[in-house]
């Protein structure tokens, strides 16, 4: 858990204060209580309050007027987990709609460099986007077997063992470091090799 929010802090957000149960909660204390949690494989039931869930975190930003972040753990898939970053889609998207020409370059490059900061600093399987309205994200094993693509809206990052995945031609392909392939989503169906 340290070493992820290292890696976190590095990629350019660092901690700035609990959130919703957890505000008053100091960082160590955070990392302390999510570890715990993911060494069970924690999932919260269905009549369980959430104060016993995961606990949330807010990150300092100067480019956004939030950036949250909490721990989702993907059952039935056992210890495989999803560390969600939220930020206002207004801050992002120029339009009501997702698709098409909408993002705002400057903004979505932030958070571009944010996610492959983090791909080459901590071992994780996948790095997915997605609008708030959007499927649920796609398991590690869903898209390596092939059942589903990642979630890429605007862009994914994946390994490239997955990006040789045929189903991938809508995609741009992007090499990055720790054999990463950033993809990102194109509306012509047309891949591009670099």
């Amino acid at each position: 858990m340290q070493n992820f929010h290292n890696a976190l802090e590095h990629a350019g957000l660092p901690f700035k204060s609990g959130y919703w149960h957890s505000e008053r909660e100091d960082l160590q204390k955070i990392l302390a209580w999510n570890q715990k949690k993911l060494e069970q494989d924690f999932r919260l039931g269905d009549a369980e309050h959430v104060s016993h869930d995961y606990q949330q975190m807010l990150f300092s930003s100067d480019d956004f007027s939030e950036v949250r972040g909490f721990w989702l753990n993907r059952y039935p898939v056992r210890e495989e987990f999803t560390f969600v970053i939220i930020i206002p889609e207004s801050e992002l998207f120029s339009g009501e709609f997702f698709f098409g020409n909408v993002c705002i370059p400057e903004k979505m490059q932030i958070v571009r460099e944010i996610a492959c900061k983090l791909w080459e600093s901590v071992p994780v399987l996948t790095i997915q986007t997605e609008p708030e309205i959007a499927d649920e994200t796609a398991s590690y094993q869903e898209i390596l077997s092939g059942q589903k693509l990642p979630n890429a809206y605007p862009f994914a990052i994946v390994s490239e063992q997955i990006a040789q995945n045929s189903d991938f031609v809508q995609f741009q392909k992007i090499r990055i470091g720790r054999n990463g392939i950033l993809l990102e989503y194109q509306e012509d169906k047309t891949a591009y090799e670099t």
